[in-house]
């Protein structure tokens, strides 16, 4: 895939506790040249990154629980239109409504396909699939 129209890949901020999954999340991005990532452990790191650079989109852990849901609606109301999408081991109907509240309409499951990935960083970042822009 090639970068965006800017001529830069899109900056996504992963927020992600285990280090696994940022770098398998990471080298996907990489490899299929999807997004620049920047990754976070917690939270707190990922707010500090936010206030320090420009992100394009947003994929969150809700391994934090109530904070990650509280970090979300923060930042639903001073970035409108960033684009976010959420991670987690399971959702009930609660937490699915919640989402839905703050405009997130993505929800990776984890443990998740490549290609889950793919489609979600393509999503959030708004770049076209390779068969889309193969003309097939």
């Amino acid at each position: 895939m090639s970068p965006s129209v800017q001529g830069r890949l899109p900056q996504l901020l992963l927020i992600e506790p285990d280090r696994m999954v940022r770098s398998s999340v990471s080298s996907v991005c990489r490899g299929m040249d999807l997004a620049q990532v920047h990754q976070a452990a917690t939270l707190a790191i990922g707010l500090q990154m936010l206030q320090a650079q420009r992100m394009d989109a947003l994929l969150v852990s809700l391994a934090e629980g109530e904070a990650a849901l509280s970090l979300l609606a923060r930042l639903r109301e001073s970035h409108p239109k960033m684009q976010m999408a959420v991670m987690a081991t399971s959702a009930n109907a609660a937490i699915v409504q919640q989402l839905k509240a703050l405009g997130i309409r993505r929800l990776l499951l984890q443990p998740f396909k490549i290609r889950d990935v793919v489609l979600t960083v393509e999503a959030l970042c708004e770049v076209l699939p390779l068969a889309a822009t193969a003309g097939s």
